[in-house]
């Protein structure tokens, strides 16, 4: 996408360059100006509403997984232990926000190690995928950047199931 925009850009300025080369100005002026595009592509943590958009996605996750019959019974140790509940959401917005491009540092456990002994069936990831999306949907985030997040959470998949 990043490659297609500097194409783009390229054939633009090229296009105007050559037209004002062709064009006569009384007081030359318009042959020194500098036209400065500048490519900016918003990080995935900016899509996702940086630190306060990823705390509310996150809070949504939680609440989404302990509805869905699939997986709640993996999360419902978290509904019995509010400090529990809230070091858990701590570190998925730490882990989150660090993989997504922002400031956060994350001091948890590495992936496989956070799901080791939970023995996490294939319909169990797909089903807590679902429900990221979804609560991505609720929030109104875009299809680009629920296609980025997918791609993670599946570049996952074997760090969790069976463990």
């Amino acid at each position: 996408m990043k490659t297609i925009k500097l194409l783009m850009i390229t054939l633009i300025m090229s296009s105007l360059f050559a037209c004002t080369e062709k064009a006569e100005t009384p007081n030359e002026q318009a042959s020194d100006e500098i036209i400065k595009v500048a490519v900016v592509e918003e990080s995935l943590y900016d899509r996702l509403g940086g630190a306060d958009g990823i705390s509310s996605i996150v809070d949504d996750i939680i609440a989404q997984h302990l509805k869905n019959p699939v997986v709640s019974e993996q999360f419902t140790y978290l509904a019995n232990d509010p400090k529990k509940m809230e070091m858990v959401k701590v570190h998925l917005r730490d882990f989150l926000g660090m993989g997504t491009g922002g400031s956060e540092q994350y001091t948890g456990k590495s992936v496989p190690d956070a799901h080791q002994g939970m023995n996490v069936s294939t319909e169990e990831f797909v089903s807590a995928v679902d429900d990221i999306l979804l609560v991505l949907n609720d929030h109104g985030v875009s299809d680009q950047t629920k296609k980025d997040m997918l791609y993670i959470l599946y570049s996952f998949k074997g760090q969790v199931i069976g463990l």
